[in-house]
Order: structure tokens, then C-alpha cells, then sequence
């Protein structure tokens, strides 16, 4: 077998541009020249006293396009890739989190073999595509006369962009970002959002019909977490997230802890980013995905990137999947279609555009398994555990107790524009513009209950419909420069959308069914006689304006100091009509919430950086879009955020490590008076803290290994609920303590044939805030084998292969639980063309 290696090439160091005493023109003038050593230019070469490492077999990469700053000819340039991998937080008490620390500072303290003098950021593009504080890494081990193209600027800048606006390079952000590219994400085998962001480390995400997508970290779940669609946040962003195809995007990013001050309100434990897929100058080319397994799933993918000319590229991505389910009378479609432009006619100006389209429908969701008395159980499980004495039961694994005409689709469009263009050397202006059009239709039976005196599962009715349109537009300028000497970084920009959102809302009983679900009924008409617990139309308009600021000031070569400012002004209005009684009634409120963080890295070695983060945040007490009367009289809760953490790259690269620690607060939640428990009040407080740990390791030539692992301790320190029931110290609901994950690659030596096994652990889980029924935790192994021919790529895999019940989701009751899928075989074949 011939094994082909990159050469290595260096950049200049990623916390100072120019050295002290050194001017940029100066600095501009040796990279001409190739002077490495004054200017640590990214296209110097190793100088010849320092000898270049073991080279590392090339992994194959996308290619991307040149930045603004290339010439018309857009040279590729080639650098050595190595694979990355990202590791999950664990929380601990502050004793353990203050060892962990000091753990980590000793380690980072001992010598590398390959420790250079050289400044942070001194390494290949490719590394500093990993080196994002935890990056999940392309974990395809392919050691045959494989290629990587080196990553251009602003393709770095776009990694990092949704922690930062200042174009920092990933070692300079003061956060956790873990990211999964296309390659990673197709040699796992993530089918959709939902199996992306289960592989992220700490991230625990269940496809709740209602919130596709759903996801929880660092102790909280729902309204903390916020979903961004390439860079663009809307008001109340769950209902904008779906469980698209993960054929789509480019890359998913997840920034952990407080973002408000990138993203505004309701970013308190993070922000998830799916970047799609767009086009580029630099290559024509596409990729083809078909795939078909088990339960009638099937899978259709085609990219299609294509250069019109040096300057004017056009791409085209196109999906399309289709399944039975794996519970009764559970079928689906999805269908989606992206298409970008892009316009570089020189070096100073860019214009891209993009139009994405999603649908999805279900012929009847799937809304979980009742909990049952385990004396009428055919085959009861421990799944839950309880004082009351309910299971499930293992007979109900596949049963859907849904209504038989039950339906759940939506339809949604996304034009987007983005212009940069560099005013000078140190100013660049950019402009985003978009607008965002969805449909979605819910009309199903969602709860249900076991009766005891009937024997039957007592069922809701709910019909819920929505009309979304969001208009949004920012505009920023970035500066590039010096103050006392010292390399300085400023960006400031105005931020502003508009949302206009109708729903429709029905809420009634439909008809009780048997647990056997053998007649599962209708869904009841639109009328008052049965849906009696309401029957309201209202629209909501939320107004949103933004200023914002972001600035980072390299205090030493070593030593960056980065903060960032937002200020908002939210104007809600809400009309409501009340169709059984026919009253109109409407309301309002504005808001003028404060968020800002300050971060600081320091480089203690060579490829090794300590970074440390106080971090603000504001969230309503309920979503805007749907906040009612009552909750709309209180004010914006606020969370804050304290996290220090380490990277380091050992033993040239082929091992990196990664570690987080944090508290995290959320104070003026809604709780109860305890002197009179029937009027809320905002003094309620949650807080979590845990550390999070990530590792990549190329452990031999043929073998690389990903882990991660994450801990911590989530509680309600204050929390009264309805009827004066006290919460405090409880943890919050789908929210586990524990979670960690192993992936494995190997490749055998003369033949295109790989291996990969797959562990992920899931802790135990509440499905209330009562803190009643207790999910207990899960283990599930995945497995493929790869042979990648001439032909194309062909990988069959097995998904669940223990075939383990569990549950990894609650449902709207704290008595329905979402039962995982059962062992499924899946066949794919992929093939890259030109």
C-alpha cells in the first residue's frame, strides 16, 4: 500500500498578527519576501532550524473557497490534516471542578515531544479547523493516498463565526464550540439533526413532535437553547427548528453557555448553528447518497457545486427520505432543496445568495408510550422507576395511540442575502438580509392517561396550526488593527427583525382507547361541544432592534483579552379572539435587556491555551411568540455563566485534548408565593455546574479513537409549583447528569475496508420537575463496515445493535415517555464525482 503525505506548512500565530516593534506594513513587506521569522506569515514555510514533524497521512476535505483577499488565479494550497476529536462536560461539585483545573494546568505544564517556540496558531489550516475549544473531528481514517486542501481564512472565520464576529481564529475564543462537519457527520451515519446533536458532547436531544429537534445541555433544556439556521437566530427559535436531513449542511456548530450577547434573548445554556451547504469558486464537483434499511427507510442526497466562471459559482443541494417507523402507523416523507449564488467579482467584494426550502409529513406522530400499573402489563419493564408502581410495558414498544387521521407537517422557506466587502485594509463591512416563511400543522391526540376505572387510556385533542414570517437584517463593521502597539480587533453593527405570527389553537378531549390501540378513532371536528378547554386565534408581532459590540486586545503575544456588549429594544404586540365567547382582547409590553461578556486565552505553551469566560444572558418566563397576558406583566429572567477551560494539541497532533469547567445561574424565574401559592412570582433561581472532557487520538496508523464524557449537577434551588408544592433542589426534567460517548475507527492494511464501533451513555433522566418518575440511563452501540472502492463508498450499518429499550425523551405528561428506536440495518452507497 503507498501512503502519500502533505508537506507542513505554518501560519502566523493566532493571538498577534505582527510582533512588537514590527509594523503591519512591515510585516506586509517580509511575507512578500517569504520571512517566516519576523512575521509568522500563514503561507511561510518551516524555517529549515526547525525540523518538521512526522508527517501525517492526508484526510480528505472539502474544498472551499479563496478568501476576499485572493488573487483572481485562487491557487489551492495544500496542508496535512488530522483528525480531531471532542469531548463532553462533566459537573461537579466547586472542590472537584478547582481539582479538575489544577489536573489540567499540570498536564499542559508537562513537555511535548514536539514543543516549539513557535506562537499559538503556528500550525496547519487543518489543525486550526479542529481547534475549536471541543471540535468532534472528520473521523473517516483513511490512509490511502488521500488529499486535504488547506482551509483559507474565511473559511476558518466561518467556523468560529457563530462564537464571535470579530473573525477570531478557534484558538482565540474564550467558549466551548464543538463542531461536526459533512465528512464527520457521514462517517457516523447522523441521518438528521436529532443524531447530530445526540453525538455532541454533553447534548442530549429527543424529537418531541412539537419541537422537533428539542435539545438540553449544560442542565437546561428548551427555552435556554436557542437554534440559528446559517448564523440567523429568529424570535422563539424552537418553532423553527425540524429534524431536518443532515445531507443539508455544511457543518453543525454547538456554542455552549450564554449568547446573548451575540443572539439576544432565550441563549442561556447555547446556541446550535446548522450551516448549509453553499457555493464555491475554488473546485466543480458533487457528491450522490443513496441509502435504504430497515423499518422502509429510505435515503435520496445530491450536491452539485459548479464555477460559472472566476467569478460566479452556483450549487445546488437536494435531499429527500421517506420511512414506516418503527411504531404502528408511524410514516414519514421529508423533502428539501437548497440553492445558493455566489459573486466575487474581486478581491474586496462578495455576494452571496441562498434560497433553502423544507418540508416534512407525518401520517400520524408519534407521541410516546403511557406508564401503566404493572399488574395489567403483558411484559413490564424497570424502564421507569416510581413510587407509584407504573411501567411500561414492553408490549407497547410499537403501539401508537395517536388518532388514525393525526397529523403533524410543515412547510418553510429561507431567502437569505450576504454582502461583505472590504472597505480598506483594516475596515470590512458586511450586510445579512433574509426572510423566513413557514407553515406547520399539528393535529393530533398528544396526552394520554391510564384510567383504572374504565381500563382505557383517557386522550386529548389538540389542533394547533401556525403562519410564521420573519424579516431580519444586520449590518456590521469589523476592524483590523493596532492600539499601544498591540494587535486590536473591533466589530459594531446593528441588528433588527420583524415577526409576524399567527396561531391557531384548539384544545378538547378525543375519544379513549384500549392499550392495545386496536381502535384508535378520529380526531373530533373543530367545534366548541368537544374541544371545551379552548378554542382561541391570536397573532403576535414581535419587533426586534439590536446594537451590539465586540473587541479583542492582544494585552501580550501571549495574551488575549476579548469583550462584547449587546442592547436590545423588544416591542411585543398580541391580539387574541376567543371563539366561544367571541371577546377580543389584545395587549402589549416592550423590553430594553443589557447582555456582555469578557474572555480572556493565554497561551501557557506552544499549541496549548487556558481561556476563561464571564458570560450574561436574558429569557423570558415564556416564549414571546405565545406568552399570555398573565406572564406577559413579568419581567426578562437573567442567567450568568463563569467557565474557565483548556486545549491542547500533544505529540504533534495526533492527540488533542480538551476541558471545561462552569457554573451556570438563571435567577427571577416563575415560582409560587409561599404565602399564598395560587400568584406567581419571579424569585425562583436554577443553577447547574459540571465539567466537560474531550480527547482525539490518532492511537496508530490505521487506528483513531473519539471520546468525550460529561458531568453535572442541575437543581432548582428555588421553585414552588402550582398548589405551594415545593421543587426546590429537585433537577429539572430530561435533563441527565451523565453522559459520554467512544467512537472507533480502523482501517485494514491493503484494502479500502474499515471498521467503526460506536458507544453512547446517556445518564438517568426526570420526566417532571416533581422529580416523580425517574428514566434510568442507557447505553447504545452502534456498528459499520466501510469499503471505499473506485466505484464509490459502500457502508452497511448497525444501529442499536444490542437492541436495548430505553427511552430517551418525556413527553408532554410526565406519564408518556419516547421509546428509542429498536435495532435497525441500514446500506448506503456514496460517490464523489466532478
Amino acid at each position: 500500500m503507498l501512503i502519500r503525505f502533505a508537506p507542513r506548512r505554518l501560519r502566523r500565530s493566532s493571538l498577534i498578527r505582527a510582533p512588537a516593534g514590527r509594523s503591519a506594513a512591515t510585516c506586509r513587506s517580509r511575507r512578500r519576501g517569504r520571512s517566516p521569522s519576523i512575521c509568522g506569515g500563514r503561507d511561510a514555510p518551516l524555517p529549515a532550524s526547525r525540523a518538521a514533524p512526522l508527517p501525517v497521512p492526508r484526510v480528505a476535505t472539502r474544498r472551499r473557497r479563496a478568501p476576499p483577499s485572493s488573487p483572481p488565479a485562487r491557487r489551492r494550497r495544500r496542508a496535512r490534516a488530522v483528525p480531531r476529536l471532542a469531548m463532553p462536560t462533566h459537573r461537579l461539585s466547586s472542590s472537584s471542578l478547582l481539582r479538575a483545573a489544577a489536573l489540567a494546568l499540570a498536564a499542559a505544564a508537562l513537555p511535548a515531544p514536539d514543543a516549539r517556540a513557535e506562537p499559538i496558531g503556528s500550525r496547519p489550516a487543518d489543525a486550526e479547523r479542529a481547534h475549536s475549544v471541543q471540535t468532534c473531528s472528520d473521523p473517516a481514517v483513511d490512509l490511502d493516498a488521500v488529499r486535504v486542501q488547506a482551509e483559507r481564512r474565511d473559511a476558518r472565520a466561518a467556523s468560529v463565526a457563530s462564537a464571535s464576529r470579530l473573525g477570531l481564529d478557534p484558538a482565540e475564543i474564550p467558549a466551548t464550540l464543538d463542531l461536526l462537519d459533512a465528512e464527520a457527520i457521514q462517517a457516523r451515519g447522523l441521518r438528521d439533526s436529532v443524531e447530530i446533536l445526540r453525538a455532541m458532547p454533553g447534548v442530549m436531544a429527543g424529537n418531541l413532535p412539537g419541537q422537533p429537534g428539542v435539545a438540553s445541555m449544560r442542565g437546561f433544556a428548551s427555552g435556554a437553547v436557542s437554534y440559528l439556521f446559517d448564523g440567523v437566530r429568529l424570535t422563539s427559535s424552537g418553532f423553527s427548528a425540524r429534524n431536518w436531513d443532515s445531507f443539508q449542511f455544511e457543518r453543525v456548530e454547538v456554542l455552549k453557555g450564554p449568547a446573548s450577547v451575540l443572539y439576544g434573548e432565550g441563549v442561556l445554556a447555547g446556541a446550535i448553528n446548522f450551516v448549509p451547504k453553499s457555493a464555491q469558486l475554488d473546485g466543480r464537483g458533487g457528491e450522490f447518497l443513496l441509502g435504504y434499511g430497515s423499518h422502509g427507510s429510505a435515503r435520496l442526497g445530491l450536491d452539485r457545486n459548479a464555477p460559472l466562471s472566476d467569478t460566479v459559482a452556483v450549487r445546488g443541494v437536494l435531499s429527500a427520505n421517506r420511512g414506516d417507523g418503527y411504531i404502528d402507523d408511524t410514516a414519514s416523507q421529508a423533502q428539501a432543496f437548497a440553492g445558493s449564488l455566489l459573486w466575487q467579482p474581486d478581491a474586496r467584494l462578495s455576494l452571496r445568495a441562498a434560497l433553502d426550502y423544507q418540508r416534512d409529513d407525518f401520517d400520524t406522530a408519534y407521541f410516546g408510550a403511557p406508564l401503566v400499573p404493572a399488574e395489567i402489563a403483558a411484559y413490564p419493564s424497570a424502564l421507569v422507576d416510581n413510587a407509584l408502581g407504573l411501567v411500561v410495558d414492553k408490549a407497547a414498544r410499537d403501539r401508537n395511540y395517536n388518532v388514525r387521521d393525526g397529523r403533524m407537517d410543515s412547510r418553510s422557506w429561507w431567502l437569505r442575502t450576504r454582502l461583505d466587502y472590504r472597505l480598506n485594509d483594516a475596515w470590512n463591512l458586511s450586510n445579512e438580509a433574509s426572510v423566513y416563511d413557514a407553515r406547520r400543522r399539528w393535529d393530533n391526540s398528544e396526552d394520554f392517561a391510564y384510567d383504572a376505572a374504565s381500563g382505557r387510556l383517557q386522550r386529548s385533542a389538540a389542533r394547533i396550526h401556525h403562519r410564521q414570517r420573519v424579516w431580519n437584517q444586520r449590518l456590521s463593521l469589523r476592524h483590523e488593527g493596532r492600539l499601544g502597539g498591540r494587535r486590536h480587533l473591533f466589530a459594531a453593527g446593528f441588528e433588527y427583525s420583524d415577526t409576524d405570527f399567527f396561531n391557531l389553537r384548539r384544545f378538547g378531549r378525543a375519544g379513549s382507547v384500549d392499550l392495545l390501540a386496536h381502535e384508535r378513532g378520529m380526531l373530533p371536528p373543530d367545534g366548541p361541544l368537544d374541544y371545551g378547554d379552548g378554542r382561541n386565534d391570536f397573532s403576535t408581532r414581535a419587533k426586534v432592534a439590536a446594537v451590539f459590540a465586540e473587541d479583542a486586545l492582544n494585552l501580550s503575544a501571549r495574551w488575549l483579552l476579548v469583550a462584547g456588549l449587546r442592547h436590545e429594544r423588544i416591542e411585543l404586540r398580541r391580539r387574541n379572539l376567543d371563539l366561544d365567547s367571541g371577546l377580543r382582547s389584545g395587549f402589549g409590553r416592550e423590553f430594553s435587556p443589557t447582555s456582555w461578556r469578557l474572555g480572556s486565552v493565554f497561551e501557557l505553551r506552544p499549541r496549548t491555551q487556558l481561556y476563561a469566560q464571564y458570560s450574561s444572558a436574558v429569557l423570558p418566563v415564556s416564549s414571546f411568540l405565545t406568552i399570555n397576558q398573565r406572564n406577559n406583566a413579568f419581567d426578562l429572567s437573567h442567567g450568568a455563566s463563569v467557565e474557565v477551560g483548556l486545549r491542547s494539541e500533544l505529540f504533534d497532533q495526533r492527540l488533542r485534548l480538551a476541558a471545561a469547567a462552569y457554573k451556570l445561574r438563571q435567577d427571577d424565574i416563575l415560582t409560587r408565593d409561599p404565602l399564598q401559592p395560587q400568584i406567581s412570582v419571579q424569585d425562583g433561581r436554577q443553577s447547574a455546574q459540571g465539567v466537560e472532557l474531550s480527547l482525539s487520538a490518532q492511537a496508530a496508523p490505521r487506528l483513531r479513537i473519539d471520546a468525550s464524557a460529561a458531568l453535572l449537577s442541575s437543581r432548582f434551588d428555588r421553585l414552588r409549583e402550582a398548589g405551594g408544592a415545593d421543587r426546590s433542589g429537585n433537577r429539572p426534567s430530561n435533563v441527565p447528569e451523565r453522559t459520554a460517548s467512544v467512537d472507533a475507527w480502523y482501517r485494514l492494511d491493503g484494502l479500502p475496508l474499515s471498521f467503526h464501533l460506536g458507544l453512547r451513555h446517556v445518564g438517568d433522566f426526570y420526566t417532571d420537575n416533581a422529580n416523580q418518575f425517574r428514566v434510568r440511563a442507557h447505553t447504545v452501540a452502534d456498528a459499520a463496515v466501510d469499503w471505499n472502492g473506485a466505484g464509490g463508498r459502500y457502508t452497511l450499518r448497525v444501529r442499536n445493535l444490542a437492541d436495548a429499550f430505553y427511552a430517551d425523551w418525556s413527553g408532554y405528561s410526565a406519564r408518556q415517555v419516547y421509546l428509542g428506536a429498536p435495532r435497525s440495518v441500514e446500506l448506503t452507497y456514496t460517490r464523489a464525482f466532478q
